[in-house]
């Protein structure tokens, strides 16, 4: 199974497409299997606080598409939180009324700002409510969307997604979305495989695991999501962690003006340690034309990504017993492709597709269990990158 991430803008919007199968990368013919979720998109115009005078954030550079016209129909469109560089009207209100499989999944500060559009049938939003860790009289604030196999005897697969809130934030800005992706199992990997003990959930095949995302732009605490890490990701076979995405960036405003506005590298070393965190892509870093009375006193303290991977490499001592964390920058428009190799639970392959000139670099990561395969090539001359046309990269897919 894989997992292609794709920055859409300098800011927080990532498209998350989940397949069953592996193709390397994949092609725009070869999406029927897959699962696409959105993550906060705000695409063009500007993101306002109360008003302009207040604050006022652009972008510097255009996203990718400047439309979500522009994109294939997504499955999930699933807002963190109520601020507008992630509840961004002008941007969502481009997705049909009615009608079309998209649904708008919000936490509940989000959802109420976007029912109150006026916009959206009401079955279109859909609450996140907070997650608290499951107790015996009481089921955890999971969202299950069930994934049907292709094959007649195969079975289905399932995403969750998860609202995450910290404690004692008086701006609700460090909140997260967790997602776990476990694939459809098809007739014949069915077969082969021993029944399944009766249960009441989806059952794993043997040798395959799910995948797992949080997606934190602002931070948050591990405290935070230690909970969920116990009673959702270890038991969905979706530890360690696949990606994590969270600002490298430290942000500092006045106390008056909620403090901390992005916790960076110094609040994200503990999660991506403690959740074993596959590859960490830095997420609400791009350059913005800030201002606005609220902005004025706003400290950046700035982490570049060579800070990052020497904290969270393999080469770093604060991952004593684990193989490390790649600290990855996606520019707008590239994307990062993910293949979990079956038989190793940590094992995958990494693919990078960018917009400078094709050049392919293949070794062994230091960490034990990772291999590693870069590619970068102009979007328009790429039809469907192969690495199977290598006879070395065609080796790292064995």
């Amino acid at each position: 199974m894989s997992l292609t991430i794709k920055h859409l803008n300098s800011d927080a919007s990532f498209l998350l497409t989940f397949q069953p199968i592996p193709c390397c990368p994949p092609c725009p013919d070869q999406q029927a299997n897959s699962f696409k979720i959105l993550l906060d998109p705000w695409l063009s115009g500007p993101s306002k606080v109360l008003n302009s005078r207040f604050s006022i954030v652009r972008h510097k550079f255009d996203a990718c598409v400047r439309s979500l016209n522009e994109l294939d129909e997504v499955d999930l469109v699933v807002i963190s939180q109520s601020k507008s560089d992630h509840c961004h009207k002008e941007t969502l209100t481009q997705l049909p009324r009615t009608g079309g499989k998209t649904l708008i999944l919000a936490e509940p500060a989000a959802a109420k700002l976007i029912r109150g559009w006026n916009y959206f049938a009401p079955e279109k939003v859909i609450t996140l409510p907070k997650f608290e860790e499951s107790r015996p009289c009481k089921r955890s604030a999971i969202y299950r969307i069930p994934i049907p196999s292709a094959y007649r005897d195969g079975r289905p697969g399932e995403v969750t997604i998860a609202s995450l809130a910290q404690k004692a934030d008086l701006t609700r800005l460090h909140s997260a979305i967790g997602i776990t992706y476990l694939p459809p199992v098809d007739e014949q990997v069915h077969e082969m495989t021993p029944p399944a003990a009766p249960s009441s959930s989806i059952s794993h095949t043997t040798g395959d695991r799910a995948l797992s995302l949080i997606h934190a732009p602002h931070g948050i605490s591990y405290k935070t999501l230690r909970p969920y890490a116990r009673s959702h990701l270890i038991p969905q076979e979706a530890f360690p962690l696949t990606a994590l995405l969270h600002c490298f960036h430290r942000i500092q405003n006045s106390w008056y003006l909620g403090g901390n506005i992005c916790s960076g590298l110094p609040g994200g070393i503990e999660v991506a340690q403690k959740l074993r965190a596959q590859v960490w892509i830095s997420a609400h870093d791009g350059e913005k034309d800030v201002r606005g009375l609220a902005n004025r006193n706003l400290v950046v303290q700035r982490f570049e990504r060579e800070e990052v991977e020497k904290e969270v490499s393999p080469r770093g001592d604060k991952f004593p017993n684990s193989s490390g964390t790649e600290a990855v920058v996606l520019g707008v428009g590239e994307e990062m492709y993910l293949v979990h190799l079956p038989g190793n639970d940590d094992e995958y392959k990494r693919s990078y597709i960018g917009c400078t000139p094709i050049h392919v670099g293949i070794g062994e990561n230091v960490a034990a269990g990772f291999r590693k395969n870069v590619a970068r090539a102009q979007p328009h001359n790429l039809k469907c990158y192969n690495p199977r046309n290598s006879l070395v990269q065609q080796h790292l897919l064995c």
